[in-house]
């Protein structure tokens, strides 16, 4: 549908919610007129002549961020004051993330790559279909994901610290170019995942959304960075065995365990630089290709470390905002286990949270 009139959206938009109706219900057009302004309606018709009226917003291109403007301005109070009608958002292509803010304020939408949500309480109706998770015309430039050691530096600084801060500081502390960080922040302000005000300041920060989507784009477990070991002793012996270690940090289940509990942990996480077979032969580790209790993972840089500590037994353990990444990006139980993590932390910020950037640092041993 790339370049196609408001007016061709509408059409194609009524032929698609008419291939998905019950029999005997139809759709089609209206327009309607209140307080000098007119409006297109999606008409909705039951079997038994009983029909609702859905107010139209078409845009011949939506972003994450335009979608939370549109939210709150006058437009959609002055449509939600209508009679309190059902609202749809209607674009040649609509982004999960759009559709996920979308949904958090009941309003429909329809893409032209057949995404669908439309909720009437009478006649009573409700559609849902998933269509593409990805754009079929994205513009030229290139967009910029979650992935790379870098974006994670930054992604851990933004949650770790509540704003407001600028750029400058914000790159200086997460180890990162300040002109890179600026290319990131633009494409997480326009995924709605940030708020910044006058010369670029970041003033707010969805950090659960943020969390997830990082998570999303990796996996922690991934045979190309994780070697797979079986402790003699079990992996609560193993994780004691590495107190006071500094070059190692421990993440995942038994972190989460801490944190969040769910079950018993089963899988001890341990991040490290170091070699990891000579890190296993001192912890009495043996080899395994399966079933093994004990992961060592090569991060992708230092980041694992930001703002670690260590535990009252004297183990280095991840933030929790790293714990999280992890154990969402884990496999078997770990997901779950990273939700828990994420309803603890929005359960009371100042347990972990600080509140300026000074207030979070790096190991020492951490070059420069």
């Amino acid at each position: 549908m790339d370049n196609f009139t408001e007016e061709q959206l509408l059409e194609r938009a009524v032929e698609l919610i008419q291939a998905k109706l019950p029999a005997g219900w139809t759709a089609g057009l209206q327009t309607h007129s209140f307080n000098g302004a007119t409006d297109t309606l999606l008409e909705i018709l039951g079997p038994q002549s009983s029909g609702a009226a859905v107010l139209v917003e078409v845009r011949k291109s939506i972003a994450p961020r335009d979608i939370e403007a549109l939210l709150g301005a006058s437009l959609f109070k002055r449509l939600r004051a209508q009679v309190q009608r059902p609202i749809m958002v209607v674009a040649p292509y609509l982004s999960p993330r759009s559709r996920e803010l979308l949904i958090e304020e009941d309003v429909g939408y329809l893409d032209m790559t057949g995404n669908l949500r439309l909720s009437l309480p009478y006649p009573v109706l409700y559609l849902e279909v998933q269509g593409a998770d990805t754009d079929p015309n994205p513009e030229k430039r290139r967009k910029r994901g979650l992935r790379g050691a870098q974006v994670g530096n930054l992604v851990r600084a933004l949650v770790d610290v509540s704003p407001p801060y600028g750029v400058t500081a914000l790159a200086r502390k997460a180890k990162v170019d300040p002109g890179y960080a600026t290319r990131i922040l633009e494409t997480l302000e326009a995924e709605a995942l940030i708020q910044r005000a006058d010369r670029g300041k970041i003033v707010d920060i969805r950090w659960v959304e943020l969390l997830q989507q990082r998570a999303a784009a990796l996996d922690l477990l991934a045979p190309h960075k994780m070697k797979m070991f079986i402790s003699q002793r079990g992996p609560a012996e193993a994780r004691k065995a590495i107190a006071g270690e500094e070059k190692v940090v421990v993440t995942g289940s038994f972190v989460a365990a801490d944190l969040a509990p769910v079950a018993a942990p089963a899988l001890l996480v341990i991040c490290t630089l170091l070699d990891a077979q000579g890190l296993a032969g001192r912890l009495k580790l043996l080899p395994t290709s399966a079933g093994g209790d004990v992961a060592i993972v090569r991060p992708e840089n230092y980041g694992a470390f930001f703002n670690s500590r260590f535990d009252k037994s004297g183990v280095n353990v991840a933030a929790p905002s790293q714990v999280a990444i992890d154990c969402l990006s884990g496999n078997g139980r770990m997901p779950s286990e990273g939700k828990a993590v994420l309803e603890w932390m929005q359960q009371d910020q100042e347990t972990w949270r600080a509140h300026s950037l000074e207030e979070v640092s790096w190991p020492e041993w951490i070059p420069q």
